[in-house]
């Protein structure tokens, strides 16, 4: 399992606790696959859904976010470095 929990950045929900969220929404055409797809919790899951937030899965297949200006200016992606741990 690649994202072993939440992958939101700082996030340590377990799989048990977190839904599967299609980056591109399957009532866009986007497929049900790895690629496009992470692991949220439900917190982080409709933090997402709000907009400011935005996921994308990198060039190593590892989801990254963009955090919103308000957060960060130059918008820096951020990763989930709790579940590489284990």
């Amino acid at each position: 399992m690649r994202d072993k929990g939440c992958a939101f950045p700082g996030c340590d929900r377990p799989p048990r606790w977190c839904h599967g969220h299609h980056i591109l929404s399957w009532a866009d055409g986007g497929p049900t696959t790895l690629d496009n797809s992470v692991m949220l919790c439900g917190y982080h899951h409709r933090l997402i859904h709000r907009g400011h937030w935005t996921v994308r899965i990198a060039a190593d297949g590892m989801p990254e976010f963009i955090p919103p200006a308000y957060v960060d200016l130059e918008r820096r992606p951020r990763r989930n470095t709790y579940h590489q741990r284990e």
